[in-house]
């Protein structure tokens, strides 16, 4: 090619890569989860305040005081530092398969201000899995506000895990 040919494409290529350039860094979250239409896998409708609390003793001097804690788990991404559902999901299925996959219903975990677990419902306790849950929820922290999480472990889990 020519060299006067060439100016108007160099031109036009550093045009668009000026347009491009802002761009190129920007970053999106989709932080929805948008229904699917799917009626498979779908745990049946949640019916708040109907979940009996425990009494798991998370209030009491049998766990550290909250600001004492260490920071468990719980820890999201920068954007969003509270991993509150992530670390619940993880540790009821943790607890689920730790007490064979007996456990049925409803879970509701209640975060309090300072960053620590205040209370856990159950729909159908099962020992095994609330002494696991308080045992985690009771040691650590989380960079969390008030908040509450709710967890389905299915039904008919009679155990052992992998049966269903």
């Amino acid at each position: 090619m020519k060299p006067k040919k060439l100016v108007p494409l160099v031109l036009v290529a550093a045009a668009l890569g000026a347009l491009a350039a802002p761009l190129a860094c920007t970053r999106h979250a989709d932080i929805r989860d948008e229904p699917d239409g799917s009626i498979l896998d779908r745990p049946p409708e949640f019916d708040a305040g109907g979940i009996p609390e425990l009494d798991s003793g998370l209030g009491t001097d049998a766990h550290p005081a909250c600001a004492d804690r260490p920071t468990g788990e719980c820890v999201g991404s920068n954007d969003f530092l509270c991993g509150l559902e992530d670390w619940v999901l993880a540790t009821a299925k943790a607890c689920q398969e730790a007490s064979g996959c007996k456990t049925n219903g409803w879970l509701e975990v209640k975060m309090g201000h300072g960053g620590c677990v205040e209370a856990i419902g159950m729909e159908e306790p099962n020992d095994e899995v609330v002494a696991c849950l308080v045992a985690e929820m009771g040691a650590v922290k989380c960079p969390c506000g008030e908040g509450i999480t709710t967890y389905y472990f299915g039904a008919g889990n009679v155990g052992p895990c992998g049966s269903m």
